[in-house]
């Protein structure tokens, strides 16, 4: 380690100006003999001076204080505009006290008095100013590229403040954002110039302190423009300290999210809008349904003709399947405006529960078989209305989409704690850019060739709110050779957390890796 050290210190080129021979000489065989290699120049009169002054860069400077044609301050200046950055070193037995401490303050790098214990230490003196010449420069390259990259943040107002909170840098970016220019802000308080006035004392204020308290904050806001426009503003504080604590001062970083919080509201009163038009609308359309469904049973009971029978029919089908379009859009009014599908658990049988499900479909599609297996046993505690809703979305849709004359395969397995039901079928997958959005309302796998009588896409919403609802997850896996499945876990007994939304069983939802141009409802 020492030796990487030296080696880059004896290639260095010092310049030694000093009038006296005697005292350049010891100071030129010091730095030889501990620094082989290194060149070293040496000037005594005020015209090699002048002429060195053209010459390359130094490495670093020594210099006495006083000279026939000049002082050692003079020097110094001489050598801060000829070669910039450069250590200096004052060797001097003539300069008083107060003179090498103005040196000093001016951008000596040491100060030793001509003594022999000066000389024996002068290379370990010159080690140290090479490196804090370095270190120096590292600093002003770090903060040239800092300052690079923050000027060239168009996005973002990035800006510093002092202990006072006084603006004390500005970047092009705040200009932008705010319509202020450097020279309107520098100096200026932060807060008269930035925060509305109502916001001065009960959140500017607020903002500072929490990031002097806990380092940083974040948050959102208010924040002026230049001319009296606002902007909504994404924030962030962070608190600037010395060595030993004290604050110097604020990092801030605002950034205009003007039009993504329009954008925001826009949508929250678009979805609440629609929501609470389709739970009005759903909850008073059930009353006329029921009565024409009322009347067209008597119609048909009293009335033998067999067109008015097959009329009546028609007509409680249809009812029957707007009840069920009505049901479903009050269940997905529960679900997103409150909090969720509810739910009453009772002990019960799974598997009959599914099995009596898949009886009532088989009777009504017989040319499509369904073949149940079981492992284990179902007892838990489910809401068997809302489980019947989760085995007929999916076992109907299975048959729906499924391959011609494939049989839909239900497994149920009865685990420790769980029961999991998994709903497969052959036929073409579901296309993998939709698996993503599946379970998402009013959402079909094709708009262009979904059935107009299937429903309103709100199917598989409202089962995975009901699984949800139970604590439990429903994901799809589907391919084009080992068909589409979908898997449901239930717990058998209400978890002491709560519903899904605080536990980790949220499903992954995975892709597929063909296409499928059907629709799931």
């Amino acid at each position: 380690m020492a030796r990487e050290l030296l080696e880059p210190i004896e290639r260095l080129r010092v310049l030694v100006v000093d009038d006296n021979p005697a005292d350049r000489l010891m100071a030129v065989r010091i730095l030889k003999r501990s620094f082989p290699g290194m060149h070293v120049e040496e000037v005594g009169e005020e015209a090699q001076w002048d002429q060195v002054l053209g010459h390359e860069r130094f490495d670093a400077v020594l210099i006495d204080y006083l000279l026939p044609w000049t002082t050692g301050l003079d020097l110094l200046h001489d050598v801060q505009r000829t070669w910039p950055g450069i250590p200096v070193i004052m060797l001097t037995g003539t300069a008083e006290e107060w003179q090498a401490l103005q040196a000093v303050q001016e951008g000596l790098e040491e100060y030793l008095p001509k003594t022999p214990e000066s000389y024996a230490v002068l290379p370990r003196a010159l080690r140290f100013a090479l490196e804090r010449a370095r270190q120096r420069q590292a600093l002003v390259e770090s903060k040239e590229t800092l300052h690079l990259v923050i000027e060239g943040v168009y996005g973002h107002a990035i800006f510093m403040l002092d202990a006072e909170r006084r603006i004390v840098t500005w970047n092009a970016g705040a200009q932008s954002i705010t319509g202020y220019s450097e020279r309107e802000v520098l100096g200026q308080p932060y807060r008269e110039m930035l925060v509305p006035t109502e916001l001065r004392h009960a959140v500017a204020d607020k903002e500072m302190e929490a990031a002097e308290r806990n380092g940083v904050y974040t948050g959102e806001g208010w924040r002026s423009r230049r001319g009296g426009g606002r902007f909504w503003a994404d924030i962030t504080v962070s608190a600037l300290h010395r060595e030993g604590g004290a604050l110097r001062g604020f990092a801030v970083v605002l950034r205009d999210a003007t039009e993504r919080r329009r954008m925001e509201e826009e949508q929250r009163r678009s979805n609440e809008f629609r929501e609470r038009l389709l739970g009005i609308v759903s909850h008073d359309l059930r009353s006329p349904l029921q009565a024409i469904m009322l009347h067209s049973q008597l119609l048909s009971r009293q009335v033998n003709e067999p067109k008015v029978k097959n009329a009546t029919t028609r007509i409680n089908l249809g009812a029957e399947r707007m009840t069920r379009m009505i049901a479903d859009l009050l269940d997905f009014t529960r679900g997103r405006l409150g909090g969720g599908i509810p739910v009453e658990r009772r002990p019960d049988d799974f598997f009959a529960i599914t099995a009596e499900v898949i009886e009532e479909l088989q009777l009504m599609a017989p040319q499509n078989p369904i073949e149940q297996s079981s492992h284990g046993d179902g007892q838990g505690e489910w809401d068997r209305g809302r489980i019947i809703q989760v085995v007929q979305n999916l076992v109907t849709n299975a048959v729906k989409h499924g391959a011609q004359g494939q049989p839909v395969q239900v497994t149920l397995t009865g685990m420790d704690d769980l029961v999991v039901l998994r709903v497969h079928n052959q036929g073409q997958p579901i296309p993998p850019e939709f698996v993503p959005h599946l379970f998402d309302p009013f959402r079909r796998a094709s708009q262009e060739t979904a059935d107009p009588m299937s429903g309103l896409g709100l199917g598989l919403y409202i089962a995975q709110e009901i699984v949800h609802a139970h604590g439990g997850t429903i994901h799809v896996e589907s391919g084009l050779e080992e068909g589409t499945t979908f898997t449901v876990q239930l717990p058998r007994k209400a978890s002491h957390r709560g519903d899904y939304r605080h536990t980790n069983l949220r499903p992954e939802r995975r892709a597929a890796p063909a296409a499928r141009k059907e629709e799931h409802t």
